[in-house]
C-alpha cells in the first residue's frame, strides 16, 4: 500500500465516521420529549395584569364527578377561582379547547383557553 493509498483510506474511514456519528445525533434529537404531566394556562391580561392556573395531566384523561376548582395564581394582588365541569374537561381530552372565565374579584374576571397538550 502506498502513502497515497493508505491517507485516502483514512480519509474515507474519517468521512464514515463522521456520518455515522452525525446520523445518530440527529436521530435522537428528532425524539419528541415526553409530554408533561401538568401544564399552565395564563388568562387574558384585564387591569395589566394575568393569572395562571395549573391543570394535571390526570385530572383531564380521568375528569374527577366534581370536576376541579383552586386557586389561580396571584396577580394585581389577588387571586381568583377557577372551575372547571368534568364534561370541560372531557371535552379537552376528547382534543377540543373550551373558554373559561374564572370568578369575579376585584369587579373583574379573566378568560382561560384551555387545551389538550398530551
Amino acid at each position: 500500500m502506498t502513502r497515497k493509498e493508505f491517507l485516502l483510506a483514512g480519509l474515507a474511514a474519517s468521512a464514515g465516521a463522521l456520518a455515522a456519528l452525525t446520523q445518530s445525533r440527529c436521530s435522537s434529537s428528532t425524539s419528541p420529549p415526553p409530554p408533561s404531566t401538568s401544564r399552565s394556562f395564563t388568562s387574558t391580561n384585564v387591569n395589566g395584569h394575568t393569572h395562571q392556573i395549573t391543570i394535571q395531566r390526570a385530572e383531564v384523561q380521568t375528569p374527577p364527578a366534581g370536576g376541579i376548582s383552586r386557586q389561580t395564581s396571584s396577580g394585581g394582588g389577588h387571586t381568583h377561582t377557577f372551575t372547571m365541569s368534568q364534561a370541560e374537561l372531557q371535552t379537552v381530552n376528547g382534543g377540543g379547547s373550551v373558554t373559561l372565565s374564572d370568578a369575579v374579584t376585584d369587579l373583574h374576571q379573566h378568560s382561560y383557553t384551555i387545551t389538550k397538550w398530551f
